[in-house]
């Protein structure tokens, strides 16, 4: 279980890494762009953004 955790928690990593670069599809809703792209749940996808803000942040 815990090897699960590890793997859902790199992926948040990758999709808040993704979409702090920009790769997201503006044009349309980036929740579901994450949940299909990274297979996450909409709690981790979530998860995800509130990373990317964080890093967007951090660069600038």
């Amino acid at each position: 279980m815990s090897a699960e955790i590890g793997n859902t928690q790199s992926l948040v990593d990758l999709a808040a890494t993704w979409l702090a670069t920009g790769s997201a599809d503006r044009s349309k809703a980036i929740i579901p762009q994450i949940q299909e792209r990274f297979t996450l749940s909409l709690k981790d996808a979530v998860e995800a953004c509130r990373q990317a803000a964080v890093i967007r942040a951090r660069a600038h």
